[in-house]
């Protein structure tokens, strides 16, 4: 559907996009997340049409349209502010499109009908965006991004402005649009969390680079770099050497003496320096005998017990080295946080397959 070959792109001698290639499917929504400045909003922009690239291709529906004019293009544009205009209502701010086009009014009116009844501002057609919520101003942007039935939507962080509860509750009303649309969402965000309800696949970028592609549930549990790893949420990370690798598990030596196992899929040997990363949730407590009887556990003196409502946040200190993390949940607990004290040693429990070991120099 969309397709991006080698796309490099620079603003004077700051390179911004550095040779990335993609591939997106129809029906996808795909979500493009870093921090800013990192280039996601430019390569948007590359594809929409309103930036070209230095080098490299943009194929959309099987055609090169890198020099196609924007509005040539089988694309929608939703801008951060929305950019709806002020002096028209929202029914002539969808009908914009159709209009230029040249399409006949009672054609455009029957078309407008049907925006109106999925985005559900039949009610409002008559009003002017002034008067619009946050989430009616939104369904109006897309509204008219659809009139001009694009192929895929392209959607430049359409929620940062808003407060938080907002923020989730049009984001799962975006998962709905696109569902009954069936449309492409091209999605950019610097919100973890958002980018991780909304998409069905997403890009890590850093420094005009993709880091790592793929489900988000796959990037959250099997990142293939400490970046990755922190900026999806919380992590533990421990430096350490390969020790051996045996039967599809590596035994990492972590600098505090303790050892993590690890599932290998081949890709270390022994004598590697690695990073080994495991969320505080894939921690589990050893409360009793039968706890003690699991085969990996790691040791640590408590430092900082946090009560979180449905959880509970230790920091622990492992013998004299790092600092880390472990997140229980309380309804598995037989102890009270008042039970947690501070220089208590706890054994914690997990699995191999919960640890991620990265090369120290295969990192991004």
């Amino acid at each position: 559907m969309l397709r991006l070959v080698q796309i490099e792109k620079s603003f004077g001698d700051k390179p911004i996009i550095r040779k990335i290639s993609l591939e997106i499917e129809s029906g996808e929504r795909f979500v493009l997340l870093g921090h800013s400045g990192c280039g996601k909003t430019t390569l948007l922009r590359m594809v929409a049409g309103f930036e070209t690239p230095d080098a490299g291709q943009v194929w959309l529906e099987g055609e090169d349209v890198t020099r196609t004019p924007v509005e040539q293009r089988p694309a929608g544009f939703i801008f951060q502010n929305y950019a709806l205009f002020p002096h028209m209502s929202v029914y002539d701010n969808i009908a914009v499109g159709p209009r230029v086009r040249g399409v006949p009014e009672a054609d455009i009116r029957r078309e407008i009908d049907v925006l109106l009844d999925i985005t559900r501002l039949g009610d409002l057609q008559h009003a002017f965006p002034g008067r619009l919520s946050g989430g009616e101003s939104q369904r109006a942007a897309i509204a008219r991004a659809l009139a001009n039935r694009p192929k895929i939507l392209l959607l430049d962080e359409p929620l940062s402005a808003l407060d938080l509860e907002l923020r989730k509750s049009l984001r799962d009303e975006l998962v709905e649009l696109q569902r009954s649309l069936k449309i492409t969402f091209l999605f950019v965000t610097h919100d973890q969390e958002e980018a991780m309800g909304l998409a069905t696949r997403m890009a890590i970028m850093k420094d005009g680079k993709l880091l790592q592609v793929g489900a988000p549930q796959e990037l959250y549990d099997r990142p293939r770099s400490s970046y990755v790893a922190g900026f999806l949420g919380e992590t533990n990370l421990f430096p350490g050497r390969v020790a051996g690798v045996e039967a599809g598990k590596a035994t990492i030596q972590l600098k505090s003496g303790q050892r993590l196992i690890a599932d290998d899929e081949g890709a270390l040997k022994s004598g590697d320096s690695v990073t080994c990363h495991i969320r505080p949730e894939r921690l589990r407590l050893v409360q009793n005998a039968e706890d003690a009887a699991a085969n990996f556990q790691l040791k640590g003196i408590v430092e900082n017990c946090q009560f979180l409502g449905d959880a509970l946040r230790l920091t622990l200190q492992m013998g004299g080295g790092p600092f880390f993390a472990a997140r229980l949940p309380r309804g598995y607990l037989t102890i009270a946080s008042d039970q947690l004290r501070s220089g208590q040693e706890l054994s914690l429990s997990y699995f191999p397959c919960d640890v991620v070991a990265f090369r120290k120099d295969s990192e991004a």
